[in-house]
This record gives structure tokens, sequence and C-alpha cells, in this order.
């Protein structure tokens, strides 16, 4: 989308749209967990206590 599509959207298409993105960051987080673990584990190393404060 170009920033005039952008400018002309309705704010509900909007929020629409941070939705769906959100829920695609949030599910990308957790496979980057997933498989941060394995590699972890297939390294043989301890997974390190997670303070993920960017939720």
């Amino acid at each position: 989308m170009t920033d005039k599509e952008l400018r002309k959207a309705k704010k509900t298409d909007l929020i629409e749209m941070l939705y769906y993105l959100r829920t695609e960051i949030d599910e990308l987080k957790a496979q980057n967990d997933t498989l941060r673990a394995k590699v972890l584990l297939l390294s043989g190393e301890q997974p390190a206590e997670s303070g993920d404060s960017d939720a």
C-alpha cells in the first residue's frame, strides 16, 4: 500500500490491518522461540530464561 492509499483508508480498515499485522508478529515470535529452542537443544546448550519485555 502506498502512503496515499494509507491516508485515504478508513479508520476501521487501518485497525483491521494493525490487528492482522500484530497477529502475524505474535505467530512469528512464537515460531522464532520454537526454532531457537530447537537450535539450543541440538547444540547442547541450555536455553536462557525468557525475560521478554517486548510483548
